[in-house]
């Protein structure tokens, strides 16, 4: 074999290792993209649950859009978004890593959402919302 097909030859099989190579981590951003998507969709229904639970007045929260997924430099998972279709009607909620990335009811939230919320001392996790819901379910 000469020299060039020598080289040729290194040169094909150098491709295929960059098209594998490119291969695997592409389905690595594929799955890494899914697990995020999950994440911030069970984060979305913890929120939603959260906010339309501790309202002072039923159903004064209608709706409920979310308007991006962010991490902070912490670490912590951070989902911002609005309320009632009115973009000025903002909330932020963080998941921590102590509590596994998970909405817990750490939210700050504008004049305008923190007006139809109960107290802080009065305010239900989550967690909390789901086991009272659960066993308001279970005694009927």
């Amino acid at each position: 074999m000469s020299k060039k097909h020598i080289l040729i030859l290194i040169s094909i099989i150098f491709l295929i290792l960059i098209a594998i190579g490119g291969v695997h981590f592409k389905m690595k951003h594929d799955e890494q993209e899914k697990i995020k998507q999950a994440y911030y969709k069970q984060q979305q229904e913890r929120i939603t649950l959260f906010l339309k639970y501790n309202t002072k007045e039923p159903n004064t929260i209608k709706s409920v859009h979310f308007t991006k997924l962010d991490k902070t430099p912490m670490g912590s998972g951070v989902v911002k978004g609005y309320i009632n279709n009115n973009p000025k009607a903002t909330f932020t909620a963080l998941g921590k890593p102590e509590k596994h990335f998970q909405f817990d009811g750490d939210i700050s939230v504008t004049d305008s959402v923190g007006n139809r919320l109960k107290p802080a001392h009065e305010l239900k996790s989550p967690d909390e919302i789901k086991k009272e819901l659960k066993q308001k379910k279970k005694n009927h």
